[in-house]
């Protein structure tokens, strides 16, 4: 993305009606949350379902509170995808908030189809007996490029691997089982798949919460954008429980959040 280009690009506006009824209606979601994070995994359907073929291979997904402050290259000219890899958001230690179960067990598949497999995802971000030196890194981040030949592979493993015809109708049956059962995380499931699959396509960048990355802001204001800017920081994700938070009780620090200047 080039922050000094002021001309604006095409905005196609897409209803969620097709994800509605293709599967939330048929197959509901494991939990309320996770219905946006299965439309993202479903999100090549404009291209496949929808006749936008205007849809390349390459497809960035940025949450909607997300805001730059420096130009990024996601897709190098090795062929290398630009992902990145955030500490300081938790600790090193797995954690309530971390997908372990789901993101490994998800690609393992159901007794039902026959021996379960091992894993194509294996979660490695926090440290448990499996992975003791993990650094504690995550890797959501507001937002992923997506690759489509990446996530077909994902996807044919799962149907295959849990005997159903969508994914969306796979995490539905994963979830039901305590193997299963925990946060899904799409960008943790698809990073997984692709640093395991694909390794040759992935370029990681470390950063750290507080200092070139800010996860959660009430303020995202031009002055606070331009300190962000000066000081290389990637972006901030400026969440609306954040700023509700914070003008609610405008006179306490901490419901700023993450700040690259301004302190009050």
């Amino acid at each position: 993305s080039n922050l000094n280009n002021r001309s604006t690009p095409p905005i196609r506006w897409v209803n969620e009606t097709h994800w509605k009824t293709t599967y939330k209606n048929k197959y509901s979601c494991p939990y309320k949350g996770a219905c946006q994070q299965l439309i993202k995994l479903h999100v090549f359907d404009l291209r496949t379902h929808l006749g936008y073929d205007y849809i390349g291979d390459n497809l960035l997904l940025v949450d909607s509170d997300t805001v730059w402050s420096r130009n990024t290259t996601f897709v190098h000219t090795d062929g290398r995808v630009q992902y990145f890899q955030v500490r300081g958001t938790f600790g090193p230690l797995c954690a309530g908030m971390d997908p372990v179960k789901f993101t490994e067990a998800i690609t393992m598949g159901s007794t039902r189809v026959g021996p379960r497999q091992p894993t194509l995802t294996p979660y490695k971000a926090c440290q448990r007996p499996e992975y003791p030196n993990a650094t504690g890194g995550r890797h959501i981040v507001h937002h992923m490029l997506f690759q489509y030949d990446v996530m077909m592979h994902l996807h044919k493993v799962i149907r295959e691997r849990w005997g159903v015809s969508t994914l969306w109708e796979a995490f539905n049956s994963c979830h039901g089982h305590t193997f299963c059962t925990s946060r899904i995380a799409e960008y943790e499931l698809y990073y997984a798949f692709v640093s395991e699959q694909y390794t040759e396509r992935v370029r990681l960048e470390p950063l750290r919460n507080g200092e070139n990355y800010m996860a959660s802001s009430a303020i995202c204001d031009a002055k606070e954008m331009a300190c962000c800017q000066e000081k290389g920081v990637l972006l901030k994700g400026c969440h609306d429980h954040r700023i509700n938070s914070w003008r609610n009780d405008p006179t306490n620090p901490k419901k700023l959040g993450d700040m690259c200047c301004r302190t009050g």
